[in-house]
């Protein structure tokens, strides 16, 4: 038996459909589209000087930003060296901290988190122990209640470009402030910075440097003191017809500050490399030398001590060395000496 809905009832149905099929059909109406994790953490747009309140009490703490810096040299905190390559340079965040609670609280390099993002839009950390401010000594204390310490923070980045922005945090709480800090970073000082960067925040990797003056390597600092042309054989090497010796010497020094461990050097922990006039390019392979005679040298400085050496290299009687160049390691930036003039 074949039974028929009333028609009453089917014209109910299609008065009900049809507003719902206008509403799907409307043209210039997109559905709505949910999309999770846009949105940024919530937080405060951070000022140099400005204090902001970080944390849950009974561990909230206020922070001031008071200045930034960025430096190709090493940064020494407590026995801990901070040393950046060649493709780095260092940021060094200087602030305030604040207790504002009644009870002490405790704070060392994990309480607050440093979070850079660089021009390519890659993130850095730190990671490493904060020292106290005007001091190389690690900070970790117990502030009293009212307490403040001023302290600083260092973060490795890359040599080249700004870094547009900083955000600090704490581990518990989902508020941030995030600082611009575009042109608000101290600039590299001469001859470090690139001078085809008019804001001089990108380093050079190879520094040029004048005789007598020391510039950074990797934990130690280097400095020429003199470069000559001889004829003397040195080390047991003959010299051949048309040959002479272009001879270097350096005044060696442990750049750490005074709270580091002393630090050994030997003739691999350094790369010397000479361009000639034609612009060949020779690495030494021979020891460093005694100064004053034909004597391997090594030895261990503590933080401030120096130590000399020389390195030499043949050349033909008719060409003249160019530029010399040392790296620390493998990985630190290069100091280039002009040697043009030596006699």
């Amino acid at each position: 038996m074949n039974l028929q809905r009333p028609a009453p009832i089917l014209a109910l149905t299609a008065l009900l459909a049809v507003p719902a099929l206008a509403r799907i059909q409307t043209p210039g109406t997109p559905p709505t589209r949910i999309v999770q994790g846009t949105a940024q953490l919530a937080g405060d747009t951070g000022t140099i000087g400005k204090t902001f309140t970080l944390g849950k009490d009974p561990k909230a703490i206020n922070f001031t930003l008071t200045g930034a810096e960025f430096s190709v040299s090493r940064v020494t905190v407590g026995d801990n060296v901070y040393v950046p390559k060649a493709n780095e340079k260092l940021l060094i965040l200087r602030y305030t901290v604040h207790n504002p609670q009644k009870e002490d609280l405790h704070y060392f390099y994990k309480t607050l988190q440093f979070t850079v993002v660089d021009a390519r839009n890659v993130n850095h950390a730190n990671e490493n122990h904060i020292g106290r401010d005007g001091t190389t000594d690690r900070l970790d204390i117990t502030l009293k209640p009212a307490q403040k310490v001023a302290a600083y923070a260092v973060i490795a980045v890359p040599a080249a470009g700004p870094i547009p922005k900083l955000i600090v945090s704490v581990e518990d709480d989902k508020r941030v402030v995030r600082y611009d800090l575009r042109g608000q970073v101290r600039a590299l000082p001469a001859p470090f910075a690139d001078p085809s960067d008019a804001a001089k925040v990108t380093a050079l990797e190879a520094v040029p440097m004048k005789v007598g003056a020391y510039g950074p390597l990797g934990h130690f600092d280097l400095k020429l003191d003199s470069v000559a042309l001889s004829t003397n054989p040195i080390n047991g090497g003959k010299l051949e017809s048309g040959e002479r010796n272009l001879v270097a010497a350096f005044t060696l020094r442990n750049g750490a500050a005074q709270t580091a461990e002393a630090r050994s050097f030997f003739s691999r922990t350094f790369s010397f490399k000479l361009r000639d006039a034609d612009g060949d390019v020779t690495a030494y392979d021979d020891y460093i030398l005694k100064v004053s005679r034909d004597e391997r040298t090594d030895g261990s400085l503590k933080p401030g001590e120096e130590a000399r050496f020389r390195v030499y290299f043949k050349l033909p009687a008719n060409l003249k060395g160019q530029s010399l160049s040392v790296v620390e390691g493998d990985e630190s930036r290069a100091l280039v000496f002009d040697v043009s003039a030596a006699k």
